[in-house]
């Protein structure tokens, strides 16, 4: 595991630990199938074991690492197989959602969608990696729950947590973040007049760029 910088004295929680390893996974410092050994990061951190644990059990939550027996947690990683159905099941919720804004969405709805949207563009052209990550999410999620069908949203949300580690991998690339910020403002222009089938050409190009991405980045170049 490659040295990084010490958590401040007040960062001892197991809230720190985990905001700290899922910036480093987000940014490509820790990379796919890299170990995370529980006493070095508590000799970094001089959090405690249980802090250490309860950190492990929310990035497992997120989906950004694995629990493996024998092999203890690693950095999630997808053979090609796995990226190219996880997306298929994506593109299909989540187009599937965009086809119920049949009519223009309500003015809290597109005002909600645009201060999120802009605190997004603010945080990306910052850099500032693990607000982009919950900005996008809850982006998104604000945006499916509004489609009017919940057990559809809570699916969609399902699959966006199962990629995690594949969308952000993309994090890092300033032109790609770029077209996700100029695609979420689409986003909302089409729901405002209520086209569905601009909305869901929008969002099959906008998951389709972190998959290929992770895939040229993981399994052609072997990192970028």
């Amino acid at each position: 595991m490659r040295v990084a910088k010490p958590l401040s004295d007040q960062s001892k929680s197991w809230d720190a630990v985990y905001r700290d390893m899922q910036r480093q996974i987000v940014a490509g410092q820790l990379r796919p199938r890299e170990r995370l050994v529980e006493d070095e990061i508590i000799a970094r951190t001089g959090a405690t074991r249980h802090a250490v644990r309860r950190a492990f059990d929310e990035l497992e939550r997120m989906g950004l690492v694995i629990r493996q027996p024998n092999k203890g947690v690693q950095v999630r990683d997808y053979s090609i197989v796995e990226v190219e159905e996880l997306y298929e099941i994506r593109e299909c919720l989540e187009t599937r959602a965009a086809a119920r804004f049949n009519r223009p969405a309500s003015a809290e709805l597109t005002a909600q969608l645009t201060d999120i949207a802009t605190r997004h563009r603010e945080a990306s052209r910052e850099q500032r990696f693990a607000e982009v990550f919950s900005l996008n999410n809850s982006f998104h999620e604000v945006l499916y729950r509004a489609a009017g069908n919940q057990q559809l949203a809570d699916a969609i949300l399902h699959y966006t947590f199962a990629t995690h580690p594949i969308r952000t991998r993309a994090f890092p690339s300033e032109e790609l973040r770029e077209i996700a910020i100029t695609e979420h403002f689409a986003m909302i222009e089409v729901i405002g007049r209520g086209d569905g089938a601009a909305l869901a050409d929008i969002i099959r190009s906008h998951i389709q760029r972190p998959k290929d991405f992770y895939l040229k980045a993981t399994y052609i170049q072997g990192a970028l």
